[in-house]
């Protein structure tokens, strides 16, 4: 037999040494991990303080934007059919087929149909609606799909600006009931596919991105899901190391933990940065879409959506302006990741594949609405702080229109670029332009230099200069106040000698001759100095500042004899101020920039309501705006005229002594224009009124389909033929005669037949 061979235990004494040993190794490894916890529980609680704070506090800057005023349609308006067009085209609305979407129009060789898009106003909500126009004998009519006439439209205010204050990230903020769904899908598909899933990181991504960065010793991938992206952009620095990385992955997880899918990815959507504009950050797919395309990210196609989601792996690289090459590949790299992952048909993606980027006009820009801007931030400084209105995404409405912007700015560039072309020494030559609603005094347009770009220096506000014969019309109103004078009064257009501080002051007519006697209305519309002066003494000096002040000239100015004739020194928009009441013929003195502001709430903060008083009766203003019609008809405006012989409007010319400088102010039925144009330098120029400033209201006025003035009267006032040769009511037979406005009880109380019998 043989024995097995028995294994020796260990003895007792060693047995109980190593488990002693283990359980002292395990209890204080335990108490290590779980002292060594603390720090890190402290450090995961600080994280999640900071995302919470951050999160649910105020998320972005945004700055307060600007809007237009709604343009509206009225039926029996005069309208061309290419005017319209354009006009949809420049707010955005594209041309198809249809006008099925919101957004889009169509047109036959007739007819224009568009679907006006839905817009929150300050006095309340406008829905869409899709309505048809037509065009008959030059004047618009407006239809229902059914084919019911409808009085008025409107196009939703357009985004002029922003107030930024020093902010440099530009945004618009959306919601997740505004995000397009395809656009959540593109960008999920492309970006992160498993984000509905996922609790804020990929394990399979990170494996995958840790397995090629091992591979090629360098980090080529990271792997983060749009959570991560999210939380990099929010939260922390661009720096790539692995402890920035572990803070992620945490912050990650934090920000799933609280936070829903839908509340995360429209962060995402408002936060990813897509573009360098100047000096500002584009962040945030809604102001990308109106940057690159100049219309709501709900209208976008697939392939413009495709495009800005292809800009966020490289927003600078695959910039459409700048590398519109690069950003076509890149575009059509996300359609063709559509395909694959079966979200695009193969016939789809040929189409939209196809398709080339069309990015916005890049018109609409400072260069245009910056003098308005700077009226805006104006107004809103004695109501706003700066932070507020750089911050706290307000929402300021203006009235601005967009089309008498456009047209006065183009007109401005157009007449002074001619004016330097036909004659050198006009070189350099400067303009401005206030355009207001003849009714409301709304301004409706500020054009404050005659440069391409938006120049910096805004003349319409800080070009303080003699003001010339548009001191005219409240002087000769001035006279009619008293009772003592009408249209018809005769003055004498005689030379004087006035001692101004010991100084002996001879004024002249421009042509350098006198008319002797003449009518009021003759010596307004042919802008006779010598006859001006001599009524300005007559009622007295003293009245006729008072005039000026009441009118709403604030300037503190002195009056003197060479105040009569335009020493006065004012700026073109305090110039359309003391013309407003007169426009108005009593409706309004005060003019408005800012209608009203809203919070993005869609609360009214304030509303901008402005004094009406004038002191003079609507009768009194509206027969000193019928004189001024005289000036187109006889006297120095008669190339308006020519212009627009069937338009009845009022105007009048300026020019300042030495010929420094061009003014003209024209009304008609619907906007009151003061136009300026000057040297920077004060330096003296070959043109006047007539032949400088004049011709800018021309190209100004061809552009905006005029009205003219009513012809009726308000109460208080009344029009009457008069004979030229006495003071009575010519029969309609009388050639002699001239149709002049009086306030009642100023008129001819005799008439005449101009019979006479043979």
């Amino acid at each position: 037999m043989t024995s097995k061979t028995k294994k020796k235990s260990p003895p007792k004494k060693t047995r109980g040494f190593l488990g002693r040993a283990w359980r002292a190794v395990f209890k204080w490894g335990l108490i290590i991990c779980l002292i060594g916890s603390i720090p890190f529980a402290g450090w995961v609680w600080w994280l999640d303080q900071k995302v919470v704070t951050r999160f649910e506090g105020q998320k972005w800057q945004v700055p307060s934007e600007v809007l237009s005023a709604p343009i509206y349609l009225k039926s029996g308006a005069p309208w061309k059919k290419a005017e319209l067009e354009a006009l949809l085209k420049e707010t955005g609305y594209r041309f198809g087929r249809n006008s099925q979407k919101v957004g889009w129009a169509a047109r036959s060789k007739t007819k224009v149909s568009a679907h006006l898009r839905s817009y929150v106003y300050y006095n309340g909500f406008h829905p869409s609606e899709r309505r048809i126009f037509s065009f008959v004998d030059g004047k618009l009519q407006i239809q229902s799909l059914n084919g019911h006439p409808v009085a008025e439209a409107s196009i939703e205010p357009q985004r002029i600006g922003f107030l930024y204050g020093g902010n440099t990230e530009r945004r618009q903020i959306l919601t997740y009931r505004d995000i397009p769904k395809s656009l959540i899908e593109i960008l999920t598909t492309v970006e992160d596919r498993d984000f509905f899933h996922h609790w804020g990181i990929s394990l399979t991504g990170i494996a995958r991105a840790a397995w090629v960065n091992f591979t090629h010793d360098s980090r080529r991938q990271g792997g983060s899901t749009l959570t991560q992206q999210l939380v990099k952009n929010m939260f922390l620095s661009s720096e790539r190391t692995y402890t920035r990385k572990l803070t992620e992955i945490v912050m990650s997880l934090l920000l799933e933990y609280h936070y829903s899918k839908q509340e995360i990815i429209t962060a995402y959507m408002n936060e990813v940065y897509l573009a360098q504009v100047g000096n500002e950050g584009l962040h945030g797919f809604a102001a990308a879409s109106q940057h690159f395309f100049g219309r709501p990210l709900k209208e976008l196609n697939i392939d413009e959506m495709a495009l800005l989601v292809g800009m966020v792996k490289g927003p600078s690289y695959y910039n459409p302006e700048r590398h519109p090459k690069r950003a076509l590949s890149r575009r059509n790299t996300v359609l063709a990741i559509l395909k694959d992952q079966g979200r695009l048909t193969p016939a789809d993606y040929q189409i939209l594949v196809k398709q080339p980027i069309r990015l916005a006009d890049k018109r609409r820009t400072r260069s245009i609405y910056g003098d308005y801007l700077d009226l805006v931030s104006l107004q809103l400084s004695r109501d706003f702080d700066k932070e507020t209105l750089a911050t706290k995404n307000l929402r300021i409405y203006t009235g601005v229109d967009i089309r008498a912007q456009l047209a006065a700015t183009r007109a401005m560039r157009r007449q002074v670029a001619l004016l330097e072309r036909y004659d050198k020494r006009l070189a350099g030559l400067q303009g401005a332009m206030v355009v207001t609603d003849r009714q409301n005094g709304q301004v409706r347009a500020v054009v404050g230099s005659s440069d391409k770009h938006y120049s910096g220096f805004n003349r319409a506000l800080g070009a303080v200069r003699p003001i010339g014969s548009l001191v005219k019309p409240p002087l000769y109103m001035a006279a009619l106040a008293t009772g003592h004078y009408t249209w018809w009064s005769h003055i004498d257009d005689k030379r004087m000698r006035f001692n101004v501080d010991g100084k002996i002051w001879e004024p002249e007519n421009y042509s350098r001759k006198t008319h002797g006697v003449v009518h009021l209305y003759e010596a307004m519309a042919h802008s006779y100095n010598l006859a001006t002066v001599n009524l300005a003494q007559q009622i007295g000096f003293d009245r006729v500042g008072d005039t000026l002040r009441q009118l709403g000239v604030k300037r503190p100015f002195t009056m003197h004899p060479a105040m009569a004739l335009g020493a006065l020194e004012l700026s073109p928009f305090e110039v359309a101020r003391m013309y407003q009441p007169i426009a108005s013929r009593g409706k309004s003195s005060e003019l408005g920039v800012v209608l009203a502001v809203m919070d993005q709430h869609d609360h009214l903060l304030k509303r901008f309501d402005r004094s009406t008083k004038v002191p003079f009766t609507d009768a009194l203003l509206a027969v000193t705006l019928d004189g001024m019609t005289k000036v187109p008809e006889i006297g120095t405006a008669k190339a308006a005229q020519h212009a627009f012989p069937d338009l009845t409007f009022a105007a009048k010319t300026g020019t300042s002594n030495g010929q420094r400088d061009s003014w003209f102010e024209g009304i008609t039925g619907d906007y009151a224009s003061t136009v300026w144009l000057g040297d920077d330098d004060n330096a003296p120029l070959d043109i006047t009124g007539a032949t400088g400033a004049q011709k800018v209201w021309i190209d100004f006025t061809r552009h905006m389909n005029p009205r003219s003035l009513p012809e009726t009267l308000p109460n208080g006032a009344v029009r009457y033929d008069v004979l030229d040769d006495s003071f009575e009511i010519a029969a309609k037979r009388c050639k002699n005669r001239e149709s002049l406005a009086f306030i009642d009880g100023t008129q001819p109380t005799s008439s005449s037949s101009c019979f006479w019998p043979f």
